[in-house]
């Protein structure tokens, strides 16, 4: 490809910068950077290709453009993949614009203010084989043509289904995701694709549907981001009856992001950027959405990228088999027991062979959990899936933020121990895969009577969960536990192992029990709620 930078001024620019040459024909810009207001113009002609280059993000705004260029040859404009252009005027296309894409996924960034006139636009996608990508078109009119030789798949919210694209000329509808998969054997698929058309610009309202229940999407949308630049998701969008949550994949696992909660996400920042697609869940029926041309920005980020500290929220992260995983559990004021839209994120399954975690409750699987303050034991129950039978390690992070007056243990049913997550944030362990998804179990231990001794710090402790009591007794001497229901009847009474977890199956039905351990040293009396 030829570099040529020569620009050919119709009206006046504005020059900022170092190492800005000026000729009779134009300006060489070899290092500088070009600002432009809405009411300049610029036309980019000649005999040759160009190169426009602005490699900070802020730095090279042009007013109006024109590209079209003189001679009988094939010639073009080209943004390359580390460069930021932003045109505050209108963009006219009577040649090609090409927008480049690199092998690290690095993509050029075009934000335009004014219309965009000429189907010339050229934007390019890498593609990593042998991956799922969830992709969208930065242009209008693209059809599925540009994915030949890959899989490409639309999903359907109404009736939960995936429908295999298998025309050539299959609209990829403005602002719709799609999965796509580009495979490394026959039928080998691309690396390397060009969306051809008029660049997209302006807002859009996708349709996006809400069906609940056996066989529906329950309000899982698949949509895409529309422009040849990044799109920040934040609270400008316009949006009814839609999670505050959105959903995007890394090529091995789902990250999300919460703009109401910054913190509370997995994803590093809010941004989407070209040619991504994304999840998003209605939660009622009639939703829309919006997605707003002002929350265009440009980013450096990779095609799928925190934020702030977790305050009174920790992560655990979790990796083995090359692969890794992370959830977010803790306290929020305004959040509850049950799924809170505006806060909480579902858990979506990322590949077979990387670890998948998360929290569980009432039906309900967490990528995020969130509750209300803390003010007696608490256990929730962790999913864990082996991506292979191998060793996984996990590691809390962020408990020096979370309210030290809770101690915070992770249970290993399997291995029956308790682990201290703030005397001793990593845990090894050795797991099958397709086995004990149930085997963890996160405790919160509250500080007893305002004494500053936690519950968890005694030698006997006492909770429950669902149907099963739990007396961790860490005595060497023999004890006892006795069940009573709220009338004083005795349930059931056994022996306890010593310096071990017991545990106690309750089949009288739901209900509040009192639960007395005896040993020779002490009684410990304690009212736990039975599911």
């Amino acid at each position: 490809m030829k570099t040529k930078s020569i620009i050919v001024l119709y009206l006046i620019i504005f020059l900022t910068g170092v190492a800005m040459n000026t000729y009779s024909q134009g300006i060489d810009n070899s290092g500088g950077f070009v600002t432009a207001s809405s009411t300049n113009y610029i036309k980019l002609s000649g005999s040759s290709d160009m190169t426009i280059s602005g490699t900070t993000a802020d730095q090279t705004t042009l007013g109006n453009v024109a590209i079209d260029f003189t001679g009988t040859g094939t010639y073009k404009l080209t943004i390359p993949n580390d460069s930021y252009v932003s045109i505050d005027g209108n963009l006219t296309l009577a040649d090609s614009l090409l927008l480049e894409a690199n092998s690290s996924s690095s993509m050029a960034s075009l934000i335009t203010n004014g219309t965009v006139k000429g189907a010339y636009g050229i934007v390019e996608q890498h593609i990593v084989q042998d991956q799922w990508h969830m992709v969208s078109s930065p242009v209008s009119a693209a059809q599925s043509i540009v994915y030949t030789d890959c899989y490409l798949y639309k999903w359907n919210e109404p009736d939960s289904t995936w429908a295999f694209i298998t025309t050539l000329t299959e609209p990829l509808t403005v602002a719709k995701g799609f999965h796509l998969w580009s495979s490394s054997s026959a039928p080998t698929g691309p690396t390397d694709v060009e969306f051809t058309g008029l660049l997209n610009t302006g807002n859009y309202s996708p349709t996006i549907t809400y069906n609940a229940g056996s066989n529906k999407g329950d309000g899982w949308n698949e949509l895409g981001n529309p422009y040849p630049s990044a799109l920040e998701w934040n609270s400008s969008w316009t949006k009814s009856n839609v999670d505050a949550t959105v959903y995007m994949y890394d090529g091995t696992q789902y990250k999300t992001w919460n703009y109401l909660l910054p913190m509370a996400s997995t994803l590093p920042n809010g941004e989407i950027p070209s040619t991504q697609g994304f999840w998003v869940k209605a939660n009622a029926a009639s939703p829309s959405i919006t997605i707003p041309n002002a929350e265009r920005v440009h980013s450096s980020n990779t095609f799928y990228k925190g934020g702030d500290e977790l305050q009174d929220m920790f992560k655990i992260n979790v990796s083995g088999n090359a692969y890794a995983d992370e959830m977010i559990i803790g306290m929020f004021s305004d959040a509850t027991d049950d799924f809170d839209s505006e806060y909480d994120a579902y858990k979506l399954m990322g590949i077979e062979a990387a670890p998948q975690l998360y929290s569980y409750g009432n039906g309900t699987k967490y990528a995020v959990n969130l509750f209300n303050e803390i003010t007696e034991d608490k256990a929730v129950p962790l999913g864990f899936r082996a991506g292979a039978d191998a060793e996984y390690t996990f590691e809390a992070e962020g408990l020096e933020d979370f309210d030290t007056s809770i101690d915070v243990y992770l249970e290993d049913k399997s291995a029956g121990s308790m682990i201290n997550l703030r005397e001793n944030p990593v845990y090894v362990f050795y797991a099958e895969n397709g086995l004990d998804e149930d085997r963890f179990v996160l405790h919160f231990g509250i500080d007893v009577a305002g004494t500053g001794q936690n519950v968890a710090d005694n030698n006997i402790n006492i909770y429950s969960f669902g149907d099963v009591v739990f007396v961790n007794y860490q005595l060497d001497v023999p004890g006892h536990v006795i069940v009573y229901d709220v009338l004083g009847k005795e349930i059931m009474s056994e022996a306890l192992g010593t310096n071990q977890l017991n545990k106690l199956t309750v089949n009288n039905g739901r209900g509040y029990y009192i639960v007395k351990v005896i040993s020779e040293t002490n009684i410990e009396t304690k009212k736990v709620l039975i599911n």
